[in-house]
């Protein structure tokens, strides 16, 4: 009895993780989907003002524009200039490649 109860726990890991690999699977391949899509016009960056209207920063084309949006109405605040965009955008994805701890560890190697 004792090792037929061990072998259906056995069997239930088993498939509880092939049901997370297939599941880490599959995320992974609709994150390369979305990422390779081909869109005109992609929303940047969303700010949320009340419960019903944000700030958007939308890329249409080659240009970027700032859009006020609200329960009713979409309305076009500012054309932006493009390399002032690109370049904010670089700084961004490269302050959140960066290790967040890096700094704590250089001041722990510095006081050694």
């Amino acid at each position: 009895m004792d090792f037929e109860m061990f072998f259906a726990l056995l069997q239930t890991f088993a498939a509880l993780g092939a049901v997370i690999a297939l599941a880490y699977v599959t995320i992974r391949f609709a994150r390369r989907i979305n990422q390779g899509t081909l869109s005109y016009i992609k929303i940047i960056e969303k700010m949320p003002l009340s419960n019903q209207g944000y700030l958007a920063v939308v890329k249409v084309g080659g240009g970027y524009d700032l859009i006020g949006v609200s329960g009713n109405e979409i309305k076009l605040i500012k054309e932006l200039d493009p390399a002032e965009v690109e370049k904010i955008i670089d700084e961004k994805s490269r302050r959140l490649d960066e290790n967040p701890l890096e700094k704590f560890i250089k001041k722990g190697k510095n006081h050694e």
